[in-house]
């Protein structure tokens, strides 16, 4: 079992090491240490918080022939792991605080199955989800604390095929609040027995309790005070993937992170805070780099030479290209990547995929160079093209001893990678200014590089599309990171009709809810009082102190905000085979087998599911492939291909008989569910299937098989005693097919 107890000290060990003078003034005045169970024995303590257990969940343990309990204290919190078990195998595993309080409740028996069925039947999970959902809510009744609700997570989407169990997550309030607290519950599907649930406990890093939730200033207010955090900038960038116009955006400055005090209506820097208490907390080393210099060896010339044309015309790509040696005396002509002491490794080669027809495949070359500085490896990778030796890319890897000296100034840095970038940009880096950059930190042995990233410049605004990203090592000023991207090709809107910056945070400022919760904020620990003490020679000086605070918080992701319109700007996103909800299968005779099988992600991605359409060839693999819990969206570059690459491989067709367009007919859908299910060559048995369907001598020779198992599966059940095998099928028709053998 994990122990969370056991972690949850740890983890306070490991993070929390700060001086108690670093934080004096944001304790509490009177901490309350938890009560000391010294004095109690130990197998008195056993009974009495398994009594407690027992009577909160009303727990019957009379099945079970063996029980036994641990204890583990550390200065914090005592937990008690609760096990019972039986000859049969059935086991109850329960994690408990002192107080009784459930933190985690495990059940298994021998009997039940997996999480999920390994049966090559497709089938709704057994039972109701409404009233697995109902058991999950009673569960928590009883386990929460009184000041704690439930508020399930609607979005969190479990469903699945062959599930043996419900799963239900969300968060726990606290005083009706958010606490940053999260639960999630299992359910068995068969019986609604609860198997599984786990919850956040955070009581004992907290030196105060819960305040009460009354707040003395409200949302609206605290929204204003909070707005004056925000900052935007105006920048181009790209609308979408395949845009060759930048257009003008207003795009947030992230810095630091602030709530609104609820009692006093004060603003609060949190991250000052935090950085007050934890000065050094992340300082840390890294471990050397592998040295993996070595020169790689050579292919041997000698080979098959019965090669066929495919090869000869993909090793017929290759030529032209420079040898290692060759590469590595242009590589070293570039002074500024500083060299001179490194040593030749490998070089590797790769060649452009999917080049147009007619133009020859760029060839890329991977060249690695390593050096000892005392004991340590230093890597520098540089990339090139393999024929003409123009650098593309640089990296660098490794540590150095910590008295190595790194004498090059950030503005003696800035001088150099600006000098570099001007020879290898001539004309366009005329167009670019500094966008950002970071210093080389003197304190951090790690640290050997100053950072400068140059971007374009259009109107007085910065185009971060168009970037020369540069580090350079801060030992000898040589270029250790070079990561060119930049496209000529873009065109730039106009600054006509820009909104003012402050439109642009009041438009930003309504992405956001400005909603109650429970910060937890750092507080010194009064080590003369128990068990506090104990911690001192842990190194922790902290805990925390909830307070009731206001802060922003964005539901959905959302880039910035047009500079024009005003109008918020959402990320990009991308389908990944999600399905629905539809919008236009509302008074549809299908709509709930349609939404059932959405619930499971099997349909149409998209919110046009298109009901009475006519089924394509291409529209049946799609739809039954989800069933198999394939992800696709048809939009992408070879989306296609790559589902009808699929269907070859569940034997679902062959290539012969690829016909994206083509209109399938019933007896075609019904064929391809059943080897979707491997029940194909039981299906092509012949001589022994009636289907009883009046018009069986209509459907195709060898096709006998599929209609009658179609039929006693319950899938097809025929209208007015006939299959019509070969009538066209609608993208509805099809779909109930699919929800009837689920149902099974």
């Amino acid at each position: 079992m994990k122990r969370k107890l056991l972690a949850l000290f740890l983890a306070l060990v490991m993070a929390c090491s700060l001086a108690a003078s670093g934080f004096a003034d944001a304790g509490p005045e009177e901490p309350t240490a938890p009560a000391s169970t010294e004095a109690a024995d130990q197998d008195a303590r056993l009974a009495k918080v398994t009594e407690l257990v027992k009577k909160t969940l009303d727990l019957n343990t009379d099945a079970f022939t063996s029980f036994y309990g641990d204890v583990e204290e550390n200065p914090l919190a005592q937990g008690w792991y609760l096990s019972w078990s039986n000859e049969d195998g059935e086991s109850l595993n329960i994690e408990a605080m002192e107080d009784g309080k459930i933190i985690s409740y495990n059940y298994y028996s021998p009997s039940e199955e997996g999480t999920v069925s390994s049966s090559d039947m497709p089938h709704f999970p057994k039972g109701d989800e409404a009233a697995a959902r109902k058991v999950a809510e009673d569960f928590l009744a009883k386990v929460l604390t009184k000041a704690e609700t439930a508020a399930f997570d609607e979005d969190y989407t479990t469903s699945r095929l062959n599930a043996t169990e419900y799963r239900f997550g969300g968060d726990i309030l606290v005083n009706g609040v958010s606490a940053d607290l999260s639960f999630n519950i299992r359910v068995r599907c068969a019986d609604n027995k609860v198997t599984g649930f786990n919850r956040d406990e955070n009581s004992p890093m907290l030196l105060e309790d819960y305040p009460d939730a009354k707040a003395a200033v409200d949302a609206a207010k605290a929204a204003q005070t909070l707005r004056g955090t925000l900052e935007m900038k105006l920048e181009y960038v790209l609308p979408d993937a395949d845009a060759t116009q930048a257009v003008l955006r207003y795009l947030p400055v992230y810095g630091d992170d602030y709530y609104v005090d609820a009692k006093t209506g004060e603003l609060v820097n949190l991250t000052e805070i935090y950085e007050k208490a934890g000065d050094g907390i992340f300082t840390m080393g890294s471990g050397g780099a592998a040295n993996d210099s070595a020169e790689a060896p050579e292919a041997s010339p000698e080979g098959d030479k019965s090669l066929s044309q495919a090869e000869l015309e993909g090793i017929a790509k290759l030529e032209g290209v420079m040898s290692r040696e060759e590469l590595d005396a242009a590589i070293r002509k570039i002074t500024a990547l500083g060299l001179g002491d490194y040593t030749l490794g490998s070089a590797s080669y790769s060649v452009e995929r999917d080049t147009p027809e007619g133009e020859t495949p760029q060839v890329t070359a991977y060249v690695r160079y390593g050096k000892q500085v005392g004991k340590n490896t230093l890597t520098r990778a540089v990339t090139v093209d393999a024929r003409t030796g123009k650098l593309l890319q640089v990296s660098s890897y490794g540590n150095l001893p910590e008295d190595t000296k790194r004498p090059i100034t950030f503005e003696e840095a800035q001088a150099k990678a600006e000098a570099f970038l001007r020879d290898q940009y001539t004309a366009s880096f005329n167009r670019m200014d500094l966008y950002d950059s970071t210093e080389m930190n003197p304190e951090n042995t790690w640290d050997w590089t100053h950072f400068f990233n140059f971007c374009e410049k259009h109107n007085g605004y910065f185009f971060a599309g168009n970037s020369l990203r540069v580090s350079i090592d801060a030992t000898d000023g040589s270029i250790a990171d070079y990561y060119p991207d930049f496209d000529l090709d873009i065109t730039f809107d106009t600054t006509d009709g820009i909104i003012t910056e402050d439109k642009a945070i009041d438009a930003w400022l309504g992405t956001y809810d400005t909603a109650l919760h429970y910060v937890n904020i750092p507080a010194a620990i009064d080590f003369s009082k128990p068990p506090y003490n104990a911690l001192e020679d842990w190194g922790i000086s902290y805990l925390f102190k909830p307070v009731l605070g206001y802060a922003l918080t964005q539901e959905t992701g959302v880039q910035g905000i047009d500079a024009k319109t005003g109008e918020p700007i959402p990320y990009d996103t991308f389908s990944t085979g999600e399905v629905g909800p539809y919008d236009d299968i509302a008074s549809h005779w299908a709509k709930a087998q349609i939404e059932k099988l959405a619930a499971f992600e099997i349909g149409f991605q998209g919110e046009q599911f298109e009901p009475d359409k006519a089924l394509t060839q291409l529209d049946m693999l799609a739809l039954v492939l989800t069933v198999k819990g394939y992800d696709y969206d048809l939009t992408e570059e070879h989306a296609v291909d790559d589902l009808y690459a699929t269907a070859y491989r569940y034997g679902l067709l062959t290539k012969e008989e690829r016909d994206d367009d083509a209109l399938v007919t019933r007896i075609d859908v019904v064929k391809t569910i059943m080897d979707s299910i491997n029940f194909g060559s039981i299906a092509k048995l012949e001589g022994i299937y009636k289907t009883g369907f009046a018009d069986e001598g209509e459907i195709p020779a060898g096709l006998v098989g599929y209609a009658a198992l179609a039929k006693g599966l319950g899938i097809v059940a025929g209208a007015s005693g006939k299959f019509l095998p070969t009538k066209g099928c609608t993208r509805a028709e099809a779909a109930v097919m699919l929800y009837n053998l689920l149902s099974k």
